[in-house]
């Protein structure tokens, strides 16, 4: 996967977590791209509804 770099030189190590988020009141399972570094996400992108 290539890292993405910033203007100061820092060059993301991406992980890819799930986590349990909520769109409209409904409860979904959402996989988030993060930087191990920095923490700051990457990308986020939601996967399936999730039981309530």
């Amino acid at each position: 996967m290539k890292a993405s770099v910033r203007k100061n030189g820092h060059a993301h190590r991406q992980v890819a977590i799930r986590v349990l988020g909520q769109r409209e009141g409904v409860p979904y399972e959402v996989e988030r791209t993060v930087c191990v570094d920095c923490r700051e996400v990457i990308s986020e992108r939601p996967l399936r509804r999730a039981a309530a």
